[in-house]
C-alpha cells in the first residue's frame, strides 16, 4: 500500500488521460457483459409471469400452428376422462390506433373455470355473461389501458380488423393484476364467436386450453391427448409458448457474449500496452527501489496491484453503465416479441442478478491481471545497475523470447481448434481465451517486425518523424 501511495498513485495522476483509457475496454465489455444480460433476464421473467398469467389454471394448451382446427377437436376433448375443464381460444393482435392491443376471444361461460376475471363495478353486462355474448361489439379492457385511454364503461374504441375498421363498446374494466397485467396491460377480452368472425378465423379455433381432474398427472395426460388427436397438434404445457422467444433471446445474447469478450480483448491490449510503457518510463524508480533493497516479487506485485485497482474500478463503472444500458435494451429485446405476439412484452424491475455482478467482476478483474503479467515480469527483471545507467537499455533475453514463441504458438493452435469446434460452450470460451493469450505474447515480437517493415517507407516520406 506504501508502494501504491507513494509511486503509483502520483503516476496515475500525472497520466490521469492514459489511465482513463486504460479503463475504457474493461468498462465497455463489462458494461455490454451486464447490460445485455440484465436486460434479457428482466424481460424473460416478465413474460414467462405474463404467460402464467393468460394461462391461469391451464395445464395443457392444444394447438395446431397458424391455421387453427375445427370447433369438433373441442367436443372430442372434454369427452376425456382426464379433463376437467376444457375452453376455446382465440389469440389475435389488433391496432386501435393507440398501438396494438392482444385480442383474448374466449367462452365467457366456461372459460371462468381456468382464468379470473376480476371486474370493475357491477355492470350489468359483466354479471351476466348472456347480456355480453349477445352483444357482438362488446369488449373488455384492463384499468391500465382505460386510464391510458380514457375509457369508461359504454365508451367506443375503434380497431382495424379483418372486416376492415370498426368500433367496439368497452361493456367491462378488468382490475389491475392478474390476467390484467399481461402485456402491461395492454390486452382485452372478447367473446369467441364474435372474435371467429371479426378475425377471420370461420369457424376455428386458435387453441384450446385444458385442466385435468386431480390425480391425473400431467405427462400421462399429454400422451393420452396426443394419441387420440394425432401428430397434426401441439398438447404442451404453457410454459412451452416461452421456448421460442427464449430460443430468439439466446442468439442476441450470445451476440453480446461475443462483443464482450471483443471489447475485454481490446481492453486487455490497451492495458498491456499502456503498462509496458510505464515499466519504460519508470526504469528509474524501478531502479531505485530496487537498489533501496525492493525484491523482484515487491516489483512485480506492485504493478500486477495496480493493474487489479484498475480492472476493479474499470469494472465498477461497467457495471452501473451495463444497468443503464440495459433499460434501452430490454425495450429493445421486448420489442422482439411484437414478431411473435403483436405486442411488446415491457420489462420488469432491472437489476443484475448478484451472480452476474461477481462474474463481471471476476471477467474485469482476469483480464487486467492477465495483460500486465509480461510488463509486471519485465519490470521485476529490470537490472538496478543499468537501469540508473544513462543510456543503457536492457533488452530481453533469447531464451526468454524463443519460450515465447513457442508457447504462444501452442496456445493458438490449440485456441484455434477449440474456438471454431467448441459449438459456443465452455470451449468455445477456452478457445476464445487460448487465442487472446496467443495474441498478447506475440505483441511483443510482432510490434517490433511491424516497425521494422514501416521504418523504410515512413522514413521516405517524412525523413525524421518517420525514422
Amino acid at each position: 500500500m506504501i508502494l501504491l501511495r507513494l509511486i503509483s498513485w502520483p503516476y496515475a495522476r500525472k497520466h490521469l488521460l492514459r489511465s482513463v483509457l486504460t479503463m475504457a475496454g474493461i468498462v465497455l465489455g463489462v458494461a455490454v457483459f451486464v447490460g445485455m444480460h440484465t436486460a434479457n433476464q428482466s424481460v424473460l421473467a416478465a413474460f414467462h409471469q405474463t404467460i402464467d398469467r393468460i394461462a391461469g389454471s391451464t395445464q395443457i394448451q392444444i394447438s395446431s400452428g397458424e391455421v387453427g382446427f375445427e370447433e369438433d377437436v373441442l367436443d372430442r376433448v372434454r369427452e376425456m376422462p382426464e379433463v376437467r375443464a376444457a375452453a376455446p381460444v382465440i389469440e389475435a393482435t389488433a391496432n386501435t390506433g393507440a398501438g396494438n392491443l392482444l385480442i383474448l376471444g374466449v367462452d365467457m361461460l366456461g372459460d371462468r373455470s381456468l382464468r379470473n376475471y376480476d371486474f370493475e363495478g357491477t355492470d350489468e353486462a359483466i354479471d351476466d355473461p348472456l347480456v355480453f355474448l349477445a352483444q357482438a361489439d362488446s369488449i373488455i379492457v384492463t384499468r391500465s389501458f382505460a386510464e391510458e385511454q380514457h375509457l369508461s364503461p359504454g365508451s367506443k374504441i375503434p380497431m382495424r380488423t379483418m372486416q376492415g375498421d370498426q368500433v367496439f363498446t368497452v361493456r367491462g374494466i378488468m382490475k389491475p393484476g392478474g390476467l390484467a397485467s399481461a402485456f402491461g396491460g395492454r390486452l382485452a377480452i372478447m367473446d369467441i364467436y364474435a372474435a371467429q368472425k371479426v378475425f377471420g378465423r370461420g369457424f376455428k379455433f386458435d387453441r384450446v386450453d385444458l385442466a385435468l381432474e386431480d390425480g391425473v398427472r400431467l405427462e400421462d395426460a399429454i400422451a393420452k391427448i396426443q394419441g387420440a388427436l394425432g401428430p397434426g397438434f401441439q398438447v404442451e404445457p404453457p410454459s412451452s409458448r416461452g421456448e421460442q422467444f427464449e430460443a430468439t433471446s439466446a442468439i442476441y445474447a450470445m451476440a453480446s457474449n461475443v462483443t464482450s469478450l471483443f471489447a475485454l480483448f481490446i481492453g486487455m491490449f490497451i492495458i498491456y500496452n499502456t503498462f509496458a510503457i510505464a515499466v519504460t518510463e519508470r526504469r528509474s524508480e524501478i531502479g531505485i527501489l530496487r537498489a533501496l533493497g525492493a525484491t523482484r516479487g515487491q516489483i512485480r506485485t506492485l504493478f500486477l496491484v495496480e493493474s487489479a485497482v484498475s480492472g476493479l474500478i474499470g469494472t465498477g463503472i461497467g457495471v452501473f453503465v451495463g444497468i443503464l444500458m440495459a433499460r434501452g435494451m430490454a425495450g429493445y429485446i421486448g420489442g422482439l416479441l411484437a414478431e411473435v405476439y403483436g405486442v411488446a412484452q415491457s420489462s420488469g424491475e432491472i437489476a443484475p442478478e448478484p451472480w452476474l455482478v461477481a462474474a463481471a467482476i471476476a471477467m474485469g478483474l482476469v483480464t487486467s491481471l492477465i495483460a500486465a503479467i509480461l510488463p509486471a515480469r519485465s519490470a521485476a527483471g529490470v537490472d538496478p545497475v543499468k537501469a540508473l545507467q544513462k543510456g543503457r537499455q536492457q533488452t530481453m533475453s533469447a531464451g526468454e523470447n524463443r519460450t515465447r514463441l513457442i508457447v504462444a504458438i501452442a496456445c493458438a493452435v490449440v485456441g484455434t481448434f477449440a474456438f471454431f469446434f467448441g459449438k459456443l460452450g465452455f470451449m468455445f470460451y477456452a478457445g476464445y481465451f487460448l487465442l487472446v493469450l496467443s495474441a498478447v505474447l506475440l505483441a511483443p515480437s510482432l510490434s517490433l517486425r511491424v516497425a521494422r517493415l514501416l521504418r523504410p517507407v515512413l522514413a521516405l516520406l517524412r525523413p525524421v518523424e518517420g525514422t
